[in-house]
């Protein structure tokens, strides 16, 4: 059975003046699709129709155990992504639909298309051994008439489709799309406080993110400044490993929040914050953008494409990564995996000292100067209101990528 959702325009936009646009999402639809669903380009809106394939993936993600056991058992046994692609081969698009909207898997069915892409891997369920043995395949599909775009979230994932496949006969659908997260109604308050408050936001919802997202480092780093800043504190919002809350649970000014919260509860984390710890060692998340637009300056790691969204010195700090650390595999590709066995996990679970030393040199800065932090704060925010993670600039490049998708599929019909 096929469930079927109109995703709302805003009401100041009429139904007659809008073309549809299917979100053809894999499983579990994340944060950032709600963004471009609430906050469409002008005259579109979205459609989601949740198929058999979806809502097992979907319910699959929601329990840790089951979404390991998808993502490590399954995934090393077939290209879950392209495996979904093409059990869907048959299945019609929703009526109305103009332009289909791929999230992270290819589409074979004859209809136009846009897909977009965290990296290259992720057509294949970001397994490289399957993306290599599929990527003639990969390559076919991406060059086929209907295949419109390729978008891309930041410039590094544009390097992946680059260096990774034979782009000849569809490099010129490539393109960059900046993630973006909306604007915040509120005034930030500066001036004498009596603590200094340094924030962390990792999941609350899939366990291994916490190391993964650097708050080890951040817990590391926190205790060396406490010992020189009485005045400071620190606020934790993620899962949080037993071993570690055991050890660090005592601490004082230390809070964390595990579990589920709501936004209005985050949201006051983020608005009395003074400075944003995440020196992550995985891909951008929103969490930056989410900060940025709260008015905090960034300290984050020089990973893949964090320098593409906090610009050392102007809107926060970029420290060095750890060099202990796999990266990458090969070609810019993220070497990034849940698997507890890997070199790459077992490595971020041992904190580098160089990182913590550089992470507590930056924060300091911030710590003892105020108008630095305003600055900074000011610079990130003015990029999420009129800049390059604004609304308007995500929509007005997301529309002319639609217009241009439909133009040349009408062309394309009328020679048929």
């Amino acid at each position: 059975m096929k469930e079927q959702y109109l995703l709302q325009l805003p009401s100041h936009i009429q139904r007659n003046q809008v073309k549809t646009v299917y979100l053809d999402v894999a499983g579990k639809m994340h944060s950032l699709y709600k963004n471009l669903v609430d906050y469409p380009p002008h005259r579109y809106q979205f459609i989601t129709q949740c198929t058999g394939w979806d809502m097992v993936s979907s319910a699959a993600s929601k329990t840790n155990a089951i979404y390991s056991i998808q993502e490590k058992a399954l995934g090393k046994i077939i290209p879950i992504n392209l495996a979904k692609a093409w059990l869907e081969r048959l299945k019609r698009p929703p009526k109305g639909t103009a332009l289909t909207y791929a999230t992270g898997h290819l589409i074979f069915r004859k209809e136009p298309w846009v897909v977009d892409l965290e990296f290259v891997t992720q057509l294949a369920g970001y397994n490289i051994k399957h993306f290599k043995r599929c990527k003639r395949l990969i390559e076919k599909v991406l060059s086929s008439e209907d295949c419109k775009r390729i978008i891309c979230w930041t410039k590094a994932a544009k390097k992946t489709v680059l260096y990774n496949l034979n782009c000849e006969h569809f490099a010129h659908k490539v393109e960059v799309v900046r993630l973006a997260v909306p604007k915040k109604n509120f005034t930030k308050e500066y001036g004498h406080k009596e603590k200094i408050k340094l924030l962390f936001v990792g999941s609350a919802n899939i366990l291994g993110e916490f190391e993964y997202k650097g708050g080890q480092e951040v817990l590391e780093a926190f205790l060396i400044l406490r010992k020189k800043y009485s005045n400071l504190e620190l606020v934790i919002r993620s899962d949080i490993p037993k071993a570690t809350k055991a050890r660090y649970g005592s601490v004082g000014n230390l809070k964390l929040i595990e579990g589920l919260i709501s936004w209005e509860q985050l949201e006051q984390e983020f608005k009395t914050a003074d400075i944003f710890l995440f020196p992550t060692h995985a891909t951008p998340g929103l969490a930056i953008l989410d900060a940025m637009s709260y008015e905090l300056p960034v300290i984050t790691t020089d990973v893949w494409a964090n320098p593409e969204m906090v610009e050392n010195g102007k809107t926060g700090f970029v420290i060095e990564r750890s060099k202990r650390v796999p990266y990458y595999i090969e070609n810019f590709i993220p070497n990034w995996s849940y698997d507890p066995t890997s070199k790459f996990m077992r490595t971020i679970k041992t904190v580098d000292p160089k990182v913590v030393e550089e992470l507590v040199e930056k924060t300091g800065i911030l710590i003892e100067d105020e108008e630095l932090r305003r600055r900074m704060g000011r610079a990130g925010r003015q990029e999420i209101e009129n800049g390059r993670f604004s609304m308007i600039a995500r929509n007005r490049k997301m529309k002319k990528i639609f217009d241009e998708a439909l133009e040349s599929s009408g062309k394309t019909r009328e020679m048929s």
